[in-house]
């Protein structure tokens, strides 16, 4: 099977700032309390009064008026709980919401964005043909009442209310692994040439995590050392220690795998990913001696050189045997599994082209096999992706991807105990369906023809390039050996 990209993308998030009418009906902090206590629920002790149709609330009987939703009571805690860990200066979004005056100028573009549903980021939403079959973990989704206030306070002007009343905010998402064991950092610089005829770049980093004996990994978390020609990373196990006589620890040019024949792979990282975390009583073996390989897509598009000297790995681990060993599958094109209809090609003009694989599960020889994440991947010409797994007359959406962004990809990890996790059986057929939309009607299109100086779209055939396609399904599986 050939090993290629899992997740991509740098991230780039575009607010486009609504005009016209004004977005709310009017009637602002009716239906939402304020969220003072940072859970997500609006049951917070300030919650807005009745709110008139111009945005002015009578709080009690003192008689004074005041602009409700405000920033101080209602949207600093909801943008510090749902924004702010990428919102803020440093942060992977390309401006911060974490004060006032920031916040303020964004509030028209905000509101449109959360109504539409794009903000935050999630795609693995429900629709008539897809119901998954667990929740699942981290959903970024804001409630009917959270997007209420964001629009509301929109709506009246973004209020900033008294800053005197400001209560302490939640905590921000930490993005980074909690308690690693060990972190390495790559042995030598790697330079990727400016914007030219190539685009793309798979260079392969060999680290030493420095473990003394057999451990066993439930954290692992990327550390980009330039996050804006980060594409995607795969990340291998290699167990036999192949890639420690790497000169520097680098393999340039290693095409989409580990570089070594024997590596396993074990997760993907994109820009904005949180770290991988298995679920309880699942963790990846890595023998003592073990390294760890990243395969690193470096796309740069710019017309100045990069240089990528700062990429390292954090991990968590544990010296006691799981009853589960956690791995990570690839299956669609280019992975495991047959093309429905083949040759894979994407005509240029072509608007939901459709295109297929499929994938029998063999026998593995192991006693259980669950499923704790699913991971949808295409490029720029893709617009819905959807994987179904079917065992006799029943088949279970495993995640749908409706409105596909490329560039908001994430690993969606099951919020189950690993006992009620999907169960995998020999003669399963796993189904992995894209949707395309080749055409300048689609962002991506046009963005991707921009890149190499093309103004018409173009056949699309299937490759490791950002600007080629692909229809790929990452499946993390908790595997029990015995």
């Amino acid at each position: 099977m050939k090993i290629a990209c899992v997740a991509a993308a740098a991230v780039v998030v575009l607010l486009a700032a609504c005009g016209g009418d004004d977005p709310s009906s009017g009637e602002a902090g009716d239906t939402a309390a304020a969220d003072t206590t940072g859970d997500g629920t609006g049951t917070g002790t300030d919650a807005p009064a009745s709110t008139s149709a111009s945005g002015s609330a009578t709080e009690g009987d003192t008689g004074v008026d005041a602009a409700r939703p405000d920033w101080v009571h209602d949207l600093a805690p909801l943008m510090a709980e749902h924004c702010v860990s990428c919102h803020s200066d440093g942060g992977i979004a390309p401006f911060p919401l974490d004060d006032y005056e920031n916040a303020s100028l964004w509030a028209p573009a905000a509101a449109a964005q959360v109504a539409a549903g794009l903000m935050p980021p999630w795609h693995a939403v429900e629709t008539d043909e897809c119901a998954p079959p667990l929740p699942f973990k981290h959903d970024a989704r804001l409630s009917a009442d959270q997007i209420d206030l964001v629009v509301d306070w929109a709506a009246a002007g973004a209020p900033e209310g008294d800053p005197a009343d400001a209560a302490p905010l939640p905590e921000p998402q930490d993005l980074d692994l909690a308690d690693p064991s060990g972190t390495a950092t790559m042995g030598s610089a790697v330079e990727v040439p400016a914007a030219g005829s190539t685009l793309d770049y798979f260079h392969c980093l060999s680290f030493d995590p420095g473990h003394t004996t057999d451990v066993y990994v439930d954290g692992l978390q990327v550390i980009p050392g330039n996050r804006g020609i980060v594409h995607h990373v795969l990340m291998f196990v290699d167990e036999q220690a192949d890639s420690a006589n790497w000169d520097g620890g680098v393999l340039e040019d290693c095409g989409g795998g580990s570089g070594v024949g024997s590596a396993t792979l074990v997760g993907g990282w994109v820009p904005g990913s949180l770290p991988i975390e298995t679920p309880d009583d699942v963790a990846i073996r890595l023998p003592v001696g073990a390294r760890i390989i990243f395969n690193m897509h470096y796309h740069n598009a710019s017309d100045a050189a990069q240089t990528d000297d700062g990429t390292g790995v954090a991990l968590r681990w544990s010296t006691a045997l799981p009853r589960y060993i956690g791995s990570f599958q690839l299956v669609g094109a280019p992975g495991a599994g047959d093309m429905v209809d083949a040759p894979f090609m994407i005509p240029a003009g072509a608007t939901d082209h459709v295109e297929r694989l499929r994938y029998e599960v063999p026998d593995l020889g192991v006693p259980e096999i669950r499923v704790f994440s699913m991971t949808n991947h295409m490029h720029k010409v893709g617009v819905d992706m959807k994987v179904t797994m079917t065992r006799g007359a029943d088949e279970t959406c495993m995640l749908q991807t409706p409105r596909w962004d490329f560039n908001w990809q994430r690993q969606y990890l099951y919020d189950a105990a690993v006992e009620e996790l999907p169960e995998v059986l020999p003669g399963d057929v796993v189904e992995v369906r894209c949707t395309y939309d080749n055409t300048l009607a689609n962002p991506g299109v046009a963005e991707a023809l921009a890149e190499v100086g093309l103004d018409a779209p173009q056949d699309v055939t299937l490759g490791e390039g950002t600007l080629d396609e692909m229809c790929l399904a990452g499946v993390g599986i908790a595997v029990r050996p015995f």
